[in-house]
């Protein structure tokens, strides 16, 4: 089974839980945390390292977890260390993030720019981007990447519209390359 049904269908049944036992918020909160402490390679290394009992990685996460954590949160992260899926757990709690923002009507959106955007300008953009979100709000995540040159590149959900410069030269470089003569150029 692919990565993402496989992380898609662990967040779905903890959502299902978390929704039953009134958990949504705080499993929440704690499935970022989760996602970033997973994201470690050190830490990744050691989960995923097969000559490592599951016991021992089980004793791990419960020293590490236990009482930082819910219960329902730590049993998901012991099964998948059983199931042999703990690598997955960040893209797991990632998916689970985003299907609790569905359920919210909250979506991510992300705008990437050459330069940092102005308060107005990025007002603007999520404005334009407002008439394409199936949801009423929008959580903006900004990122400066200076090799787009200007405009934006713009990530709403799963769908990517990229406005840079860089992607419009790039086009214009393979419309000149097809009517290129043979033989002529280098």
């Amino acid at each position: 089974m692919r990565s993402a049904a496989v992380a898609r269908r662990y967040a779905e049944a903890l959502l299902a839980l978390a929704q039953e036992r009134g958990l949504v918020e705080k499993l929440d909160a704690e499935s970022k945390a989760l996602a970033e402490l997973f994201a470690d390679k050190q830490l990744r290394a050691f989960f995923t390292a097969p000559q490592i009992p599951a016991e021992r990685k089980k004793t791990a996460l419960d020293k590490a977890l236990r009482g930082r954590v819910d219960p329902l949160m730590l049993n998901i992260a012991r099964l998948l260390v059983d199931k042999g899926r703990i690598a997955q757990l960040p893209d797991i709690m990632r998916e689970f993030d985003r299907l609790t923002d569905e359920l919210r009507g909250v979506e991510e959106v992300t705008i990437v720019s050459a330069k940092p955007l102005s308060s107005e300008q990025q007002q603007q953009v999520v404005d334009n981007l407002k008439r394409f979100s199936a949801y009423g709000t929008l959580r903006v995540k900004t990122e400066v990447d200076q090799s787009l040159l200007g405009g934006v590149m713009v990530k709403l959900g799963s769908r990517v519209v990229d406005g840079s410069l860089s992607s419009r030269l790039e086009e214009l470089r393979q419309s000149l390359s097809k009517f290129r003569p043979s033989g002529v150029g280098a």
